[in-house]
């Protein structure tokens, strides 16, 4: 069972990390700066630099918009396939907004101490899947991925 339990965890562990990795490429740096596409596209086309700023912006929300809509798209043919429940549903989002709140806190920690971090939350998501009724093997599926790739059908015990 731990085994069909740990490679979920670390999808999801991966794509927090891939999130936060990309959010953190697009903002501003300490310093003032503007992240290095940015920076390049002002110099090469003389444009200004606010302006193309605001078009990062604009496109990185438009973005998240579209994935939190096929994300909940996903849910609701879960529900309506009898895979998952409006309960579950609704924990799963509230989980997701949790995560998406928290997702920077490991930043200023040490490896060990993130590690560590990484495998108390690990046992925390079991925890909550368990307790919700939501088998984390197929967190992949609603995620847009899974075993093989591809958009699988999730199965969710009731």
């Amino acid at each position: 069972m731990k085994k069909y339990l740990i490679i979920p965890v670390l999808g999801l562990a991966l794509l927090g990390f891939v999130v936060y990795g990309t959010a953190r490429a697009y903002a501003e740096d300490e310093s003032g700066g503007y992240p290095p596409l940015v920076q390049k596209l002002v110099e090469r086309f003389g444009l200004n630099k606010e302006e193309v700023k605001t078009v990062f912006d604009e496109a990185r929300k438009e973005h998240r918009v579209e994935m939190q809509t096929r994300f909940e798209n996903r849910l609701n043919e879960a529900i309506e396939n009898g895979d998952l429940t409006d309960a579950q549903k609704a924990a799963i989002l509230a989980k997701k907004t949790e995560m998406q709140a928290n997702h920077g806190e490991s930043k200023d920690l040490s490896p060990e101490e993130r590690q560590e971090k990484m495998q108390a939350q690990r046992k925390e998501m079991q925890t909550w899947a368990e307790a919700n009724g939501i088998d984390l093997s197929q967190m992949g599926s609603l995620l847009g991925g899974g075993p093989g790739g591809g958009f699988k059908r999730p199965h969710f015990s009731r």
